[in-house]
């Protein structure tokens, strides 16, 4: 149908201009010069019309047809721009001088529908290119030839959100962020009503921008208009949380909770918002624990001034160490806090069980690095005791998760992990072959 369309329309322009030719010699002439291809004796003719009466409204739209028919003769999508912004102005000098007059011309209509072809074909052929894979693979830079197709539809229709939308995704598929934000911005204004999957959208890419004041503005705005999706509450917390108000995304949602004690998805939100801070710290754990072993290699080459400033600044790294893992600990209480709560209302949940399960086995994981880094023989015990404690309630879950879901491996694949750690060989076997991992 695609390759049958602009066939049947070029047909359907050309049996209009011959119908008008005894009455617009004009037309007749632009007819005649389209049909070979001659666009600048084309043009001549219609600008000696607009020189003699710059009121032609036939004039002005058969320039617009002129200068597309004359931009579509380009292979490159990124030659055709120029043509296009010069249609666009004939056609709304057309549009204006045809809503003045006191009858509306028959050619308003034939306007607005030729309009809608030509960005109807700039928008197929950009998202051809993003869809069909042999397409794709055939097209230089496809993602910024899809923008050029894209870029000439907004150009010929410019009020149209859906361009500007699938122009975003495109921006966002070649990692350039600002454009991706700035273009669904252009769609989002240009909504009349915008849809949920819009605003999820664009909450999602103001946060991988960065940009958490418009991320929280949009993510109210989402609440206020689809106040019972709690993707938007999540949205929200996670800007407060990356923005670094922790304490004013736990305050947004546990006000949630306090409304709705029992609905198990704002505490859903909760726990697993909370605990991507942790793992955020974690890696940051991980990152000064190296420091620190560097630097206490370093220490037996050092004497004097030096030692003491190596010393100092050892004590330094502990320091904030500590201080990261306690923040850690509370903020990994309040994840299982919530999270076991939401597996009480939801026992049968495979998914709440499951993250249940991974939060007690990264706590078990932290303590275990703990107990690596300390040279406290006693401590060194006790973190490993209190690790395999937290890898054996991490087994009650992913256990739970497996029989709710038997058939997905990657229940089977963590409790293979635990097993092997606890040492449970038997256990371990049963659940790499049910994980698929001995093929």
């Amino acid at each position: 149908m695609k390759s049958i369309k602009p066939f049947l329309y070029i047909f359907a322009l050309v049996g209009f201009l011959w119908a008008c030719e005894t009455t617009d010699p004009l037309v007749n002439d632009v007819q005649i010069f389209l049909v070979t291809g001659e666009f600048d004796q084309a043009l001549e003719v219609v600008e000696s019309a607009i020189e003699e009466d710059e009121n032609n409204h036939i004039a002005h739209y058969y320039k617009g047809v002129i200068l597309t028919s004359q931009a579509e003769s380009f292979e490159d999508p990124r030659d055709r721009k120029p043509y296009y912004e010069r249609a666009r102005s004939s056609f709304d000098t057309a549009k204006n001088l045809m809503t003045q007059l006191e009858e509306t011309p028959d050619e308003l209509q034939e306007l607005e529908d030729a309009v809608t072809f030509y960005w109807a074909e700039e928008f197929n052929f950009g998202v051809n290119i993003l869809n069909d894979d042999s397409l794709r693979a055939a097209t230089p830079d496809p993602n910024f030839a899809a923008i050029a197709h894209f870029e000439n539809a907004a150009t010929i229709q410019p009020d149209s959100a859906l361009s500007y939308q699938v122009m975003s995704s495109a921006y966002f598929n070649e990692d350039e962020i600002d454009k991706a934000v700035s273009t669904y911005e252009t769609a989002m204004d240009l909504l009349v009503t915008p849809e949920q999957e819009d605003y999820e959208y664009m909450i999602s890419i103001l946060l991988v921008q960065q940009n958490f004041d418009r991320a929280i503005e949009y993510s109210d705005e989402a609440r206020a208009a689809f106040p019972g999706e709690t993707i938007f509450v999540q949205l929200l917390a996670d800007a407060y949380l990356q923005s670094g108000n922790q304490d004013k995304a736990i305050e947004l949602v546990e006000g949630l909770i306090a409304d709705d004690p029992d609905n198990p998805q704002y505490r859903r939100v909760l726990g697993t918002q909370i605990y991507q801070t942790v793992g955020t710290l974690s890696d940051q754990v991980s990152d000064l624990y190296e420091e620190a072993f560097e630097l206490r290699r370093s220490l037996r080459n050092l004497q004097g001034a030096e030692l003491e400033r190596a010393e100092q600044q050892l004590e330094e790294i502990q320091s904030k160490i500590d201080s990261t893992e306690d923040e850690m600990d509370e903020l990994t209480q309040i994840s299982i806090r919530e999270m076991s709560r939401v597996v009480e209302l939801e026992p049968e949940s495979e998914s709440a069980n499951f993250i249940l399960g991974i939060i007690y086995q990264n706590r078990a994981a932290s303590l275990f690095e703990r107990r690596n880094n300390t040279e406290d023989n006693l401590e060194a015990q006790n973190l490993d005791e209190r690790a395999r404690e937290n890898l054996h309630e991490a087994l009650v879950y992913y256990e739970k998760a497996a029989e709710i879901n038997p058939d997905n491996p990657e229940n089977w694949q963590s409790l293979f992990q635990v097993y092997t750690t606890l040492g449970m060989e038997e256990e371990a076997m049963e659940a790499m072959e049910r994980a698929g991992l001995n093929d």
